[in-house]
């Protein structure tokens, strides 16, 4: 290693970083690391509750002593963040495998996303970063020794380097967007409502434009083993009476074993959509919600993520409040 020292610091300060990043964003949402246990279906042999609230600190502990730790000291550090990589990309490449879309959260706060193969491929990467730390340290190299061993040139190298991830993470992760729940309903650009379909409790199914040719919908999206999707729908009964008559609102499962088998609400709110068709023409992830006009078109939405729906749906309560009742 004391040939390359730059080429080892760029390998353990990027491993380093991703790990600190990642345990201080789970100490943040400690909620979120626990619900990705379960919405990734992580084997019942893994002893999720106790493994959830020590995994930030494990994560924070290893990218500190990928730093600190002197030669042979980094032998057992860095094979054991090969080992938590290596247990991360299975989780992630088992998750492809499900029939729903997967939301995981996977630094906490800073990445409640879809899984996808793009989330495969960064731990694909993030494994080859984490096996060439551990060869380093067989060869007897460590973070300190590399750093005794650059030169000035190097020092350049590594600062050039340090600005070129920076631009990379302002540039790809600075814009994040603005959810519609966060705006007025009054200023909401209304669109058509896209064709969908669902099939509803009583086994008929229905298309988007015919569930809301009678009544405005609130349509909230969820899979079953989410977290916050059993948070939300928790709520739905509530939600439910407090918009009636005004918006009817349907809880959409993606399946029918999973609509019929929840407890969480009133089994007439439960509905299932054929092939994630709604999900898919949405884009969205779960929980979320959309709002559905009477009118044939989109009155709010959709949003995602606990926070927004909830925030949403408090919104949209107050605008029903607002209207003036049949007698008025």
């Amino acid at each position: 290693m004391s040939s390359a020292p730059v080429a080892a610091l760029v390998v353990l300060l990027t491993l380093a970083a991703v790990l600190v990043t990642s345990g201080v964003a789970k100490v943040r949402d400690r909620r979120a690391t626990r619900d990705a246990f379960d919405a990734l279906r992580v084997p019942a042999v893994v002893p999720a509750d106790a493994l959830a609230p020590a995994l930030p600190g494990c994560e924070i502990a290893l990218g500190v002593l990928l730093l600190v730790a002197p030669g042979g000291w980094l032998v057992p550090v860095a094979a054991a963040t090969v080992a938590l990589m290596l247990a991360y990309t299975w989780v992630v490449a088992r998750a492809l495998g499900f029939d729903e879309p997967v939301t995981c959260s996977c630094f906490g706060s800073l990445g409640r996303h879809a899984v996808d193969r793009l989330t495969l491929v960064r731990n694909v990467l993030l494994c080859l970063l984490a096996a060439t730390a551990l060869w380093l340290a067989l060869d007897g190299g460590s973070a300190p020794s590399a750093v005794r061993d650059v030169d000035p040139g190097g020092w350049w190298a590594l600062l050039a380097t340090a600005a070129a991830a920076a631009v990379a993470v302002l540039v790809t992760g600075g814009g994040a967007s603005t959810p519609v729940a966060d705006e007025d309903l009054l200023d909401y650009e209304r669109q058509a409502t896209p064709y969908g379909a669902l099939t509803l409790h009583n086994g008929t199914t229905a298309s988007l434009a015919e569930l809301t040719a009678t009544q405005a919908r609130l349509l909230v999206v969820l899979n079953p083993g989410c977290g916050p999707c059993v948070r939300v729908a928790e709520r739905l009964d509530d939600w439910a009476a407090a918009l009636h008559p005004a918006v009817g609102v349907v809880a959409v499962h993606p399946d029918e074993s999973s609509a019929r088998a929840q407890s969480l609400h009133s089994p007439q709110l439960a509905a299932w959509e054929p092939e994630l068709n709604i999900r898919r023409v949405f884009s969205v992830g779960t929980p979320s919600a959309v709002l559905l006009g009477a009118d044939g078109f989109l009155a709010g939405g959709p949003v995602a993520g606990e926070t927004s729906v909830t925030a949403f749906v408090a919104e949209v309560l107050d605008a029903v409040a607002e209207q003036p009742s049949p007698a008025e």
